[in-house]
């Protein structure tokens, strides 16, 4: 017996409609239409957002979908159009829902269970966003009439889907999905996650507004929507403290940018906000966190130096934000100081200087400032590595020592500083 295949385009809009009627009842998009929602709901999707849309272009990114996945790996990100939009919110420090940040934990958490066990349910999901791709533009007056013009041409960039080519976006995704012939069972599968899915949204929405007194604080999602929704301090000014030394880490090592771009920079923040809560703890329990995180860290190609330097960078800004807190800031320092006397005890500086001089002089000053410090990120690897973190040293070599990406005579001379050192501290040894 042949089994009956289905439309799937036109099953999954008829099943939804229910669900979707509910959404645009929801007190949320009321006050959108009428102008009166206020900027830290908005703001809050636009977080919640991004958590679901991060792991969905991460996980489509591992996963063939005939047809599907190269057609939005083609696409503008929406996760990038969602970073821009809260950059706009950066410096006000707005809390976040966690109602909210909880459903689209859960739909994060979906979508990595459906690539991992289902991948065909990743068609629901694909599905249901970029259907809403549709919908937001029709919002768009609506966040002029909320924030006013200035501000809503600078936030939003997802609400504003991809532009003139939405229409189109969409009409080719509805031809790819309709050439999937689908049997009835298969096509009930997806139909109970579009369900599923569009249940976890109308608890997010339903979460947003009305703004309860209780159910918001600052969680690293606040800095950095990628970084799950662990405890950040929620003083503003120690935030701002944090993101400052952020910054002043990332440009005296300009590799972290260039490998690991926007989503290094968000980790950046929301990583110096974590360990100023370490300041809580006893300071052998502050000393194991930082351990572990130098061991992650290390192991994926950030050097602990890196590390050494974010507590002491996130101690000076803290102490000129806080002055009173100078005892507390000690903490950070001391721990950056434990972690400079492992690195120098594996390479001294009466190795590392002459090898560091010479590697910038074959570098033209490490090209001219571009990779400035690169030959420090080298020297603390191999330091790293023989403290125990194994991949130290090749998790950093994989990228900076990459003939696909650099040069022959910077690659050669990065090869040559690490046999140096290991000649050098051989001999050192042996001669101990």
């Amino acid at each position: 017996m042949t089994q009956q295949t289905v439309a799937l385009m036109e099953t999954l809009k008829q099943v939804i409609q229910e669900r979707h009627q509910k959404i645009e009842e929801l007190p949320y998009i009321t006050a959108l239409t009428n102008g009166s929602l206020p900027l830290q709901s908005y703001v809050g999707q636009l977080r919640a957002m991004a958590v679901i849309h991060g792991t969905l272009e991460h996980e489509l990114a591992q996963q063939q979908l005939p047809g599907l996945t190269n057609l939005f790996l083609s696409r503008p990100s929406r996760l990038a159009h969602l970073r821009a939009d809260l950059a706009v919110f950066e410096g006000q420090h707005l809390p976040d829902c966690l109602a909210a940040l909880e459903q689209a934990r859960l739909i994060a958490e979906q979508i990595r269970r459906y690539r991992l066990e289902q991948p065909e349910l990743l068609l629901a999901v694909l599905y249901v966003f970029e259907g809403t791709t549709l919908g937001n533009t029709v919002h768009l007056p609506d966040l002029t009439r909320c924030f006013g013009a200035e501000l809503a041409a600078s936030c939003s960039r997802y609400y504003n889907g991809y532009g003139e080519q939405t229409h189109g976006y969409w009409q080719e995704f509805s031809s790819i999905m309709n050439c999937r012939l689908l049997v009835a069972e298969s096509a009930a599968g997806l139909v109970q996650a579009c369900l599923q899915l569009f249940d976890h949204l109308l608890l997010l929405f339903g979460a947003l507004y009305p703004v309860q007194e209780e159910g918001w604080g600052f969680t690293a999602s606040t800095l950095n929507p990628d970084a799950g929704q662990h405890p950040v301090p929620g003083d503003p000014l120690v935030l701002e403290a944090a993101v400052r030394a952020a910054h002043r880490c990332r440009e005296e090592f300009p590799y972290f940018d260039l490998r690991y771009q926007e989503r290094g920079k968000g980790f950046a923040k929301s990583d110096a906000a974590w360990l100023v809560t370490l300041t809580d703890l006893t300071v052998e329990q502050l000393q194991q966190q930082v351990d572990w995180l130098g061991r992650v860290l290390g192991n994926r190609g950030m050097p602990r130096i890196t590390l050494e330097r974010q507590l002491e960078l996130l101690a000076e800004e803290l102490s000129t934000a806080l002055p009173d807190r100078q005892e507390t800031w000690r903490l950070l320092q001391d721990a950056a100081a434990r972690l400079r006397a492992e690195r120098l005890e594996q390479v001294p500086r009466s190795v590392s200087d002459p090898l560091l001089e010479r590697f910038c002089r074959a570098t033209n000053d490490e090209l001219q400032g571009r990779l400035r410090n690169s030959g420090l990120l080298v020297v603390s690897a191999w330091a790293d590595q023989a403290c125990g973190i194994i991949d130290g040293l090749s998790s950093l070599l994989s990228w900076l020592a990459d003939p696909a990406r650099f040069e022959p005579a910077w690659v050669a001379a990065v090869q040559e500083l690490t046999g140096r050192l290991n000649s050098d501290l051989s001999n050192q040894d042996q001669q101990a």
